[in-house]
């Protein structure tokens, strides 16, 4: 059995971890989408709608687990192993949206 320091204690722990497997469904379910219009030859992501949508609810996912990640490092004080990774993915996410923001 693992040890208590893998999943998170708090409900904002588990809301953060929960953010974060959204996002890993809604990437996958983004490839599928746009796997799927190869046929049609579309130019850019942004010519499927349906492979947008699910794209920016991923990257918008991925932001609010690592809000909601850090919230509960430091005001709930949670010190699990699942959150840091959360928090560490999350902000990965941020750094590059904010990098691409800004090139």
């Amino acid at each position: 059995m693992l040890s208590r320091n893998v999943y998170p204690q708090t409900r904002p722990g588990k809301w953060s971890v929960a953010l974060l497997l959204a996002v890993f469904l809604l990437l996958v379910v983004s490839a599928l989408i746009v796997q799927s219009g190869q046929p049609f030859n579309f130019d850019t992501l942004f010519d499927n709608t349906w492979g947008v949508v699910f794209s920016m609810s991923a990257i918008a996912a991925a932001l609010g687990a690592f809000v909601v990640g850090l919230y509960t490092i430091l005001r709930n004080h949670e010190r699990s192993v699942a959150v840091f990774f959360t928090v560490s993915l999350g902000g990965l996410v941020a750094l590059f949206v904010l990098m691409q923001l800004f090139r």
